[in-house]
């Protein structure tokens, strides 16, 4: 629960107020401007329509919507190199779009792997991220198991 909470706060802070910065950061002169059509960009959801469900927590947009792919990132990279600085702010806009999109993946990967679970047999908590790294008392044994080994 509190794991989700800080993905969507994370996922919505990067495509929301990550582009404030980088147009300030870039484009100091018109960071306001550069800020809007970067946040702007989030538009490129829009091939969000074409799959059923339209909204899934769970699927990963990168490679799976048309404007989320390799060859919409090539097409936003080519953007760049158009002498315009509006028309780099909504590349950058775009391919900083992608790498939000595909945090959002990687922790939607680990989400799984981030519960705690006892071992009734040994009453350690164990991690399943590292199942050598108990929370409590039996942390020394794991680390005699571990130089032993």
């Amino acid at each position: 629960m509190i794991f989700e909470i800080i993905r969507t706060i994370l996922h919505y802070g990067l495509h929301f107020l990550a582009p404030i910065l980088l147009g300030y950061l870039f484009w100091r002169k018109n960071w306001k401007l550069a800020s809007l059509l970067m946040i702007g960009t989030m538009v490129i959801d829009i091939d969000h329509l074409l799959a059923t469900p339209i909204f899934d927590p769970n699927r990963c947009s990168v490679g799976f919507h048309p404007l989320h792919t390799v060859w919409a990132a090539l097409i936003y990279l080519g953007i760049w190199f158009l002498p315009s600085w509006k028309l780099k702010a909504v590349a950058v806009g775009c391919l900083f779009h992608l790498f939000t999109d595909s945090v959002d993946c990687y922790l939607g990967g680990l989400k799984p792997n981030l519960t705690l679970t006892m071992s009734c047999d040994k009453n350690e908590f164990l991690s399943d991220l590292n199942e050598d790294l108990p929370i409590n008392s039996g942390y020394q044994r794991s680390i005699e198991r571990k130089l032993l080994q």
